[in-house]
């Protein structure tokens, strides 16, 4: 019998090519794995291929593999990995080590994000990359960092996870974060934007005011923007997404939204400009309306939040920007409180003012560096009629108040234009809740046809 028959009787391929992989070294770095390919049997040839395998891994565009999350703050990261190798190769990607209970880390599942891969990995074609999004809500006082993990092997070799990885699990967005992720910049022509872009939120730059640091928030404009939300059994508005105050100190994005339609009630009816002694105030969180017209799931979505009470002394030359400002200050009539921690409200005369896109005549700058007292005037008809919260058929108290007087309080008159009254007058009152950083968006898309549905 010829010697090389022997050996193939004798020594079974796998037992071979077994003998050859023991005696391998793997070489590890920080950031590649030299690894080795055992090609399947050729012609009676065995062909081994052996070299490095390297990736590279981003957070928000920096290279690291690190998360850095601040205290009390829910984030969504862009992480990108890419295989920087001339042939595809195979990727698992993980969190290193256990959280803390109030840690919560996880990829989103919405937008059509992709989902980070399973323990036994994903392959990635050569030099491309993929883009996942991460969501960490850090619930504690204390900041905290997230070690990642990335695995490589060969294309057609499934990974499995170190001892200490630890796979994500999907993370839902919040309504706030699934509206922002449709937010047009600031610097963005309300005039040029597609039709889509113009039904969007909007975002507003703050500088810092008496009671707030510089703050970003994101608001809806123009005549009719899909900003329709399904709530307590009712049509309510989409105001915008804020960061606020729960009232301990803790601060996130949420959704502030207001009732499509309005009560007619007196703001109080000792006609006193203090809110949180009015009969409005006691009525909306107490009363009649808490009890009997807010659902208990409508209730429950409800958070507290800390609301600024400043006024102005002026009416007739406030814009909204100015009354923003004074909204936030300390500026109020004589022993009046300053802030407030609550669950319902009323809308500002800056969120009405802040919510016009301006038309051809008159356009979106010019209606904002327009005083709000004079939206009223016929050149300006344009700052009204585009801004969807605008009622023709009501006088819409606010929650702001004139400072100057001990019973004065700003309202929106049916005629469009700003202006203030005693605080024991009939007018109409539309309820304002933020809702809870939990709640998310289950269906609908924002139209008054199929308004947003939400779920906790």
């Amino acid at each position: 019998m010829k010697i090389k028959n022997i050996l193939k009787q004798s020594i079974p391929k796998k037992y071979l090519l077994l003998a050859i992989l023991v005696t391998m070294l793997v070489i590890t770095s920080c950031a590649s794995y030299a690894m080795f390919t055992v090609t399947e049997e050729k012609n009676n040839a065995i062909s081994i291929v052996t070299g490095s395998l390297y990736y590279q891994l981003t957070v928000d565009g920096a290279n690291t593999t690190s998360i850095n999350v601040p205290a009390n703050t829910t984030k969504t990261y862009t992480v990108v990995l890419t295989n920087n190798n001339n042939r595809t190769a195979r990727f698992n990607f993980y969190y290193i080590g256990n959280l803390a209970s109030n840690v919560e880390i996880g990829y989103v599942v919405e937008a059509e994000a992709i989902a980070p891969p399973a323990a036994t990995g994903v392959n990635l074609e050569s030099n491309s990359s993929q883009t996942y999004q991460v969501k960490v809500s850090n619930n504690s006082s204390s900041a905290v960092t997230i070690q990642l993990g990335v695995s490589v092997g060969l294309d057609y070799n499934d990974l499995s996870l170190p001892s200490n990885g630890h796979l994500l699990e999907e993370a839902q967005l919040s309504a706030a974060e699934t509206l922002l992720a449709k937010a047009n910049p600031e610097d963005l022509d309300y005039n040029t934007a597609t039709v889509e872009q113009q039904k969007e939120m909007w975002t507003f730059s703050h500088p810092a005011t008496e009671q707030t640091e510089a703050l970003t928030d994101y608001r809806y404009i123009g005549a009719d923007p899909n900003n329709y939300v399904s709530f307590n059994d009712e049509l309510w508005r989409i105001i915008g997404v804020f960061t606020v105050d729960d009232g301990t100190g803790k601060k996130e994005q949420r959704l502030k939204i207001i009732r499509n339609e309005s009560i007619d009630v007196n703001w109080d009816a000792n006609n006193v400009n203090n809110w949180p002694t009015a009969s409005l105030h006691d009525d909306l969180n107490a009363g009649d309306y808490w009890t009997n017209s807010l659902s208990a799931e409508a209730k429950e979505m409800i958070g507290d939040t800390l609301w600024y009470l400043g006024g102005s002394s002026t009416y007739n030359d406030v814009t909204a920007t100015m009354f923003y400002d004074r909204e936030r200050g300390t500026n109020v009539y004589s022993g009046r409180s300053t802030s407030w921690i609550g669950k319902v409200g009323l809308m500002y005369a800056s969120d009405y003012g802040y919510a016009t896109s301006g038309g051809a005549t008159t356009n979106r700058n010019a209606c904002l560096n327009k005083e709000l007292y004079n939206w009223g005037s016929s050149s300006f008809s344009d700052c009204k009629n585009n801004d969807w919260l605008y009622d023709s058929s009501h006088i819409q108290w606010t929650l702001t108040s004139r400072t100057s007087h001990s019973n004065n309080v700003f309202y929106v008159n049916n005629a469009g234009y700003v202006t203030h009254f005693n605080a024991n007058f009939t007018r109409g009152a539309r309820p304002v809740v933020f809702l809870k950083s939990n709640i998310t968006i289950a269906s609908g898309n924002g139209s008054s046809s199929q308004p947003y549905i939400l779920q906790s």
